[in-house]
């Protein structure tokens, strides 16, 4: 979303096969290419910041509501109740680490995003950060953290329910 709003409406961005030739264009002197590769690791830093906390807080909020959930459903549930639950805790975990992350997202995108190349360079993610609660206030650091909760709960929630399907899956065929 924040990406999209750097380009005129109407105007197609150039895709990722002309961006990435044009990274690595034969015609710039040897300077400038290191600093062409350089932006290619653009917000990788803040990236790392995002999906460790991301994953931290998914991971350890998971196991827990799982077994709440499963506990609801009992033993003696069928098949679809235990999926139901796995995909529940799934949704629910990886909905609240989006949530609690939205901030590091926001700062990744806005340092990834930022056209002025000297300055990409120059920017952390914690200086992303003030600046944006300073010209935002605290509701820029969570843009977009609807539409981002909205695919990261579906999304754990479904690879959980498919990690735990073929689990069971190949217990099954083992035991035979």
């Amino acid at each position: 979303m924040q990406a999209y709003k750097e380009f005129q409406p109407g105007v197609k961005p150039p895709g990722m096969w002309k961006t990435l030739l044009g990274v690595l264009s034969p015609h710039a002197s040897p300077g400038q290419n290191v600093q062409n590769y350089r932006v290619l690791w653009t917000g990788v830093g803040a990236q790392l910041a995002r999906d460790v906390p991301f994953s931290a807080i998914c991971w350890s909020t998971l196991e827990p509501i799982r077994r709440k959930l499963l506990g609801l459903v009992a033993e003696d549930g069928d098949a679809a109740s235990v999926l139901g639950a796995n995909f529940a805790a799934g949704f629910v975990a990886g909905s609240l680490a989006a949530g609690v992350t939205c901030p590091l997202d926001v700062a990744k995108t806005r340092r990834q995003i930022e056209k002025d190349a000297q300055k990409a360079m120059r920017m952390t993610t914690r200086q992303t950060l003030v600046d944006i609660l300073r010209s935002e206030g605290p509701k820029g650091l969570f843009t977009g953290v609807g539409p981002r909760v909205a695919r990261a709960g579906p999304s754990v929630g479904i690879v959980i329910s498919f990690y735990e399907v073929i689990k069971y899956a190949l217990h099954q065929r083992n035991m035979s």
